[in-house]
């Protein structure tokens, strides 16, 4: 399957892309073609692997017609709303989005299950009582709170709810009601659990001892009866899926025929036949096959919540039976020590619930799929005339036609063939590698039983003893291939799970980006550098936090100063000038000044200190005053 990080890169929009998103989205509503906006970031993130149009998740070419050509492959794809490799590409899609994780599954359910519930739930927690009345009526949504919220029955049914009455009786008395209104919020929410989970176990017992229980289902009988359902119903569409499988294969292979001299396969069609009409066997084939491969995963899902229903089934009657045991012979239930049994066995009927959604989920997913596929336009008329006068026959029928044959190897090989083991991850999903690289797109069912062939860290199967030999020789070149063939037919890609070869060979037009190179070593003295790394020091650093805080509070009292006629060191820090912007400015005469000071101001080098002019100005003062005097 592919990984959760493949999965966001393929799912999530591209920034980069947005502009030609936008341009294919207009391009499909000028033409009327239906399209929905993840289907088209999902081909744009498969068409973008393709090199020829020089556009790669990260990054946009520069020229204009690359972008033309890129929205116009786009948009083709999307039109051809019946073809099987749109419709694969939808199945892709909508599996990757909606393959359920059982803890998302139930997580998903209660949050639905308390927006359904939250006013009420609100109410019983958050509103203050008063009077008795408002008491009463604070326990009557109590009852209707735990039959919702533990599956109880129908709300409406007034012996549900009369049965529930008796159930909280039995648990709370008059005390414990009139203390449970008291309580705030919080301590409310944590008591109703614990309510919750009593009153349901006791329902359950009472159901199993006998007791009038009506409108309260019996969960693993309806369990029982829902697996069967689904399991029967996923076998029946897989069982229809295979018979596609076994035509068109069949078909497939009517068509080729093995040129081992050459190491190669030659393709023979009728004369009806147009190699347009192979391509659409060929994509009809890959979107069986993705059928097969979805419906498989959902009939192991399905068996893996089958022996978790059987696991808790037993747990469900041992509580059932110790509960019975310790109330048989009382006149009253201790409440130490069978109350907490009520919890665990309503903690059990919740997971029959949550297995409930779970195979609501499959049968939903199960059904889309199905209904994908019946979109598709029919080719069977086309499949039997290709097939002409040969057999249908099953992919054991293929198997067992190389049974006890073993792959060959040439003396001087690149690969080495190891016997296959269970669990063992085979690229292509076990499909022939040779097949797929010459036959352009023909899926062809390796046999594993003749082992399978090692190249690097991946393992190849393959359908016939002599294919092996032809991998042997340059498998590179076969990969590439198939790379090559997975970027016209993108449908491949996440089918075959190729993205990670197809994203390596972005930029190589040949198979030499597969090749592992040895590196190449030599002996070499080296010196270590003293100081790689230039320092940086910085004089004023405080390890101490409090010689900071007394710095701190420095220059705060400082910022409360004032300075008059000289600074200090410590009030640079806080009083910054900032330079001022200076010119020149031309010299106007004004009619106060003298004609000394006039003169004084052209030769700036030359004046005198302003203690000098001050004198000079007092002594001209003085004798001018003494003059008038005179």
């Amino acid at each position: 399957m592919i990984s959760n990080h493949l999965k966001t890169y393929l799912l999530e929009p591209n920034t980069n892309l947005k502009p030609l998103f936008y341009e294919i989205v207009k391009q499909c509503e000028r033409k009327n073609i239906r399209y929905d906006k993840h289907l088209v970031t999902f081909v744009m993130n498969l068409v973008s692997l393709d090199p020829q149009f020089e556009i790669y998740m990260e990054t946009l070419s520069a020229d204009r017609l690359n972008h033309d050509d890129f929205v116009e492959e786009c948009v083709r794809r999307l039109s051809e709303d019946r073809s099987p490799a749109l419709i694969t590409l939808k199945m892709q899609l909508y599996f990757l989005e909606n393959f359920f994780n059982r803890d998302d599954v139930v997580e998903k359910h209660m949050r639905n299950l308390q927006l359904k519930t939250a006013h009420l739930l609100k109410e019983i927690t958050e509103n203050d009582v008063i009077t008795k009345d408002e008491q009463e009526e604070i326990f009557n949504k109590i009852i209707i709170d735990i039959v919702l919220h533990m599956g109880l029955g129908n709300p409406d049914n007034k012996d549900v709810i009369n049965e529930t009455m008796k159930a909280l009786n039995s648990v709370m008395s008059r005390s414990d009601k009139a203390k449970f209104v008291t309580l705030d919020r919080k301590d409310r929410l944590l008591a109703l659990k614990d309510i919750r989970e009593i009153v349901c176990g006791i329902r359950i017992f009472n159901k199993h001892a006998g007791n009038s229980t009506n409108g309260m289902s019996d969960l693993p009988r309806v369990l029982d009866q829902s697996h069967e359902s689904t399991k029967s119903i996923l076998q029946i569409t897989l069982c229809e899926i295979m018979d596609k499988v076994n035509l068109l294969t069949s078909a497939l292979n009517s068509s080729i025929a093995y040129d081992l001299r050459n190491r190669t396969i030659v393709t023979l069609l009728p004369e009806n036949i147009s190699g347009d009409d192979l391509d659409n066997l060929k994509d009809l084939l890959v979107m069986y096959r993705q059928h097969e491969v979805y419906t498989r995963k959902l009939i192991d899902e399905l068996a893996l919540i089958k022996f978790n229903i059987d696991t808790c089934n037993q747990e469900y009657n041992s509580k059932l039976v110790k509960i019975h045991e310790s109330v048989q012979y009382r006149t009253a239930i201790p409440t130490d020590r069978v109350f907490p049994k009520f919890s665990e066995l309503t903690r059990i009927w919740l997971q029959f619930q949550n297995y409930i959604y779970l195979l609501s989920e499959i049968n939903q997913i199960s059904n889309t799929l199905t209904n994908l596929t019946e979109r598709c336009l029919s080719f069977d008329d086309l499949a039997y005339r290709l097939l002409g006068e040969c057999q249908i026959h099953t992919d054991v029928d293929r198997l067992n036609k190389t049974t006890g044959k073993r792959l060959l190897m040439s003396v001087e090989n690149e690969c080495e063939v190891v016997p296959y083991s269970q669990g063992m991850k085979v690229e292509l999903l076990k499909f022939c590698v040779w097949h797929l690289a010459e036959a352009n797109g023909v899926l062809m069912p390796g046999n594993t039983d003749m082992g399978v062939c090692q190249h690097q860290k991946d393992f190849y199967a393959f359908n016939i003893p002599e294919a092996a030999v032809f991998f042997d020789e340059d498998p590179d070149k076969y990969v590439f291939k198939v790379v090559t063939i997975a970027r016209k037919k993108i449908q491949l890609i996440a089918f075959l799970d190729l993205f990670y070869k197809v994203q390596t060979a972005y930029n190589s037009h040949s198979r030499e980006v597969f090749r592992i190179k040895a590196p190449i070593t030599c002996e070499q003295e080296i010196q270590t550098e003293l100081h790689p790394v230039p320092s940086n020091i910085d004089r004023q650093y405080r390890w101490n936090i409090w010689d900071l805080r007394r710095e701190a509070i420095d220059l705060t009292n400082m910022r409360m100063k004032r300075t008059s006629s000289c600074q200090t060191v410590k009030a640079k820090q806080t009083q910054v000038y900032l330079p001022k912007n200076q010119g020149t400015q031309t010299k106007v005469n004004r009619s106060t000044e003298t004609e000394q000071r006039r003169q004084r101001i052209k030769n700036p080098e030359t004046a005198p200190s302003p203690l000098q002019v001050y004198n000079m100005t007092v002594e001209d003062f003085s004798s001018a005053t003494y003059n008038r005097i005179k």
